[in-house]
């Protein structure tokens, strides 16, 4: 998640940046001491959540948090201030949480989980979310599975790659298992299938995998997953505006599948580059900017 904060006080960011330094989820994007800074800056970028004062010279945080969901209502706000008689009214403008000063590790850990939560790893369709861009990942109700064996993963990859094409085997084998020998590749494909299958079965989630005549396909209308919904939009032409633009871009900074290294999603990414410097080229025209 792509997080910022604003407060007046240097010594307060600082020590937030302390405290959300290790936890891996996280993306500290920007420290702002005004709130003028932080609109700023969202103008041109894409921001999952911000933590911010409430008393702050310029535009306050009740004011502010109001200009945030303005741009994009989407953005979570949790406000961390010393003074609880706002607690009403900042709830009455949809902020997430309220936190006291001086904020303690337990009590933003505790925020921290909400946040990842109520992430957009869980659908409101209900049904399981597969995130490509950054690293793969499979989430069920919020969570992310955990996989005992990595090949098992990478198969599950390949298939949402192929977009629910049909694929043999051998094809599968060749991505994944591209220095064996027939025989050692289909050895390791069944057994790695059959790992699959157990794991999906596990987490309920049997229905996302097909097998009819030796072809296995992710069914994607049991899905929700990130490169589908944004080629969806391309493919419709919605990516017109701005902030359309600000999430193509924040796609590609985490890149298709770039933490797994997966050699056979090289060509696609490449494919999803030469498609954001084309939209790129149409919002800026559109938008004169």
């Amino acid at each position: 998640m792509r997080i910022a904060a604003v407060d007046d006080e240097t010594h307060v960011l600082e020590r937030f940046e302390r405290m959300v330094s290790e936890i891996k989820e996280l993306e500290l994007c920007g420290l702002f001491e005004t709130g003028e800074q932080l609109l700023a800056y969202l103008k041109e970028n894409l921001l999952d959540a911000v933590f911010m004062d409430i008393e702050m010279p310029g535009i306050n945080g009740l004011q502010l948090s109001e200009q945030i969901q303005n741009l994009n209502e989407n953005i979570e706000i949790i406000f961390v201030t010393a003074f609880s008689q706002y607690a009403v009214e900042a709830f009455e403008v949809q902020a997430m949480d309220y936190i006291m000063k001086p904020m303690t590790e337990e009590r933003l850990g505790k925020t921290i989980r909400r946040l990842l939560k109520n992430n957009r790893t869980v659908t409101r369709s209900g049904k399981p979310f597969i995130q490509c861009f950054g690293g793969f990942e499979v989430y069920s109700n919020g969570e992310a599975l955990t996989w005992k064996n990595s090949k098992a993963k990478e198969v599950l990859a390949f298939l949402v790659h192929k977009n629910g094409v049909p694929v043999s085997w051998e094809k599968i084998a060749d991505a994944v298992w591209p220095d064996y020998n027939s025989e050692k590749a289909q050895t390791n494909f069944h057994a790695t299938t059959y790992l699959l299958r157990k794991r999906l079965s596990e987490a309920g989630l049997s229905q996302v995998l097909e097998n009819v005549r030796g072809n296995y396909r992710i069914v994607t209308d049991k899905i929700d997953c990130d490169v589908y919904q944004l080629e969806e939009m391309i493919k419709k032409n919605q990516m017109k505006r701005k902030e359309d633009l600000l999430l193509f871009e924040q796609f590609m900074q985490k890149g298709y599948m770039e933490a797994n290294g997966y050699e056979w999603s090289y060509p696609r990414a490449a494919e999803l580059d030469k498609m954001y410097r084309k939209v790129k080229t149409s919002v800026k025209k559109t938008n004169k900017y």
